[in-house]
């Protein structure tokens, strides 16, 4: 289960808590349908076509999800990824509207999430990677 909220970071029913942050570093550009192994992170980027369904992208826990208040799907997003304490584990961008992470540690985690290069502003919030199954963090920008 999950949960849309405007301006917000919503996960499986639960509206993360925002903080300020602002993205400091230019993401690193995950090509669609790929992965690749980040600051202690397995990443991918997807979101678009048959590809989506792949049962590989099942096994990573987080999947976040850009969006507009119409839900619809928003492209070329980016995320940044902290941990517990605060540290920027990696930044990422996808040219689809999911980014898939799968932290090598369970615990809490931080994650800004923005669009480059428009004026929308950034979504920051909190996770826990969940015992099973995959969390869908949906990141609705209100003014996109």
């Amino acid at each position: 289960m999950q949960r849309s909220v405007p301006g917000a970071v919503a996960a499986a029913g639960a509206v993360l808590i925002a903080h300020a942050c602002i993205a400091q570093e230019a993401p690193i550009r995950i090509g669609l349908d790929k992965e690749r192994a980040i600051g202690g992170l397995q990443v991918a980027c997807t979101g678009i076509g048959q590809e989506k369904n792949d049962p590989r992208w099942a096994a990573f826990p987080i999947r976040v999800e850009f969006s507009n208040l119409k839900r619809e799907y928003l492209s070329d997003g980016a995320v940044a990824v902290l941990d517990a304490s605060g540290r920027r584990m990696a930044a990422v961008s996808c040219e689809g509207p999911w980014i898939l992470l799968r932290p090598s540690e369970p615990g809490r985690y931080g994650v800004e999430g923005w669009l480059p290069g428009t004026a929308v502003k950034p979504l920051h919030g909190v996770f826990h990677i969940p015992y099973k199954g995959q969390m869908r963090l949906i990141l609705q920008f209100p003014d996109a």
